[in-house]
């Protein structure tokens, strides 16, 4: 049996129902009466074509206690189909259903004062513009991340941190016993007898930025430690732990003595 079907037979049940006049209305002379209270509102676009304004209907309904309460949720709630009887009915009246139309039931203990006398429950009818999704800036306009020498000699003053994973110690490659590349250093402090230089692991720190865009420091077991500087307070990270710490622009990263400072430079999103 269609849903078209299954509306009709449910009018004809409610028709008798209906020739009562005492007593509060029962769930399904609810349902009933906001069928046709949501037929009513279909307006006319053309000729031949017919529209109902809104996308979203709430059936709010007075329910003083438990019972009443189940029997409205039975009747007029999420599980009853009432957006599809609400569809069901609109086509009967030649007219197309909204695509993201939805109804919800709202119980009440009382009805409002702005209720018409004697009422037992109302529409509340609205049209809602979905929103466009944002656009999450691509990754050119997230902004360049860098490393800054403060103190120690290095190869190059400025560093950019990239995405993936940034090594952070002393040599540009970090060899085992024999010889074998076990490890290659993105911000290379220079393998001198500067004493700042002497603090700082081959295999000292790195940074990795997280799939949301932002960035941490872990250390990598290093001798002389890894701490940051951040606000006048000094955090020191565990050596070798898993978990890291989020860096914020301007935090003095200090590996051993050597001090670098992390800016993030972020460009307009969007662009004017």
């Amino acid at each position: 049996m269609s849903i078209i079907d299954n509306v009709k037979k449910l009018e004809k049940q409610i028709e008798k129902l209906a020739e009562r006049s005492d007593g509060p209305l029962q769930p399904i002379e609810v349902r009933k009466a906001t069928l046709d209270e949501i037929e009513d509102l279909v307006e006319p676009a053309s000729k031949s074509r017919r529209i109902f304004p809104y996308n979203r209907v709430t059936v709010e309904v007075v329910a003083t206690d438990a019972r009443r309460r189940a029997a409205m949720e039975a009747v007029l709630g999420e599980r009853s189909e009432l957006g599809r009887a609400v569809s069901a009915r609109l086509k009967l009246a030649g007219c197309p259903p909204p695509k993201d139309l939805q109804v919800r039931l709202k119980l009440v203990k009382r009805a409002g004062a702005d209720w018409e006398k004697g009422r037992a429950f109302r529409l509340q009818c609205a049209h809602v513009e979905e929103e466009a999704p944002v656009p999450a800036p691509p990754q050119s306009a997230r902004g360049s991340a860098a490393l800054v020498i403060v103190k120690g000699e290095t190869t190059d003053e400025r560093y950019v941190v990239r995405g993936g994973c940034t090594n952070i110690g002393r040599l540009a490659e970090v060899v085992d016993k024999d010889r074998r590349v076990m490890r290659r250093n993105h911000v290379v402090f220079t393998d001198c007898k500067n004493g700042i230089n002497l603090t700082v692991s081959r295999a000292h720190a790195h940074i990795a930025e997280s799939p949301s865009g932002e960035y941490r420091l872990f250390d990598d077991g290093s001798a002389s430690g890894t701490r940051i500087l951040r606000s006048g307070r000094t955090l020191a990270l565990p050596p070798g732990s898993p978990r890291g710490t989020k860096l914020q622009p301007g935090d003095e990263i200090y590996v051993g003595q050597a001090c670098m400072r992390f800016d993030i430079d972020r460009p307009t999103w969007p662009p004017a």
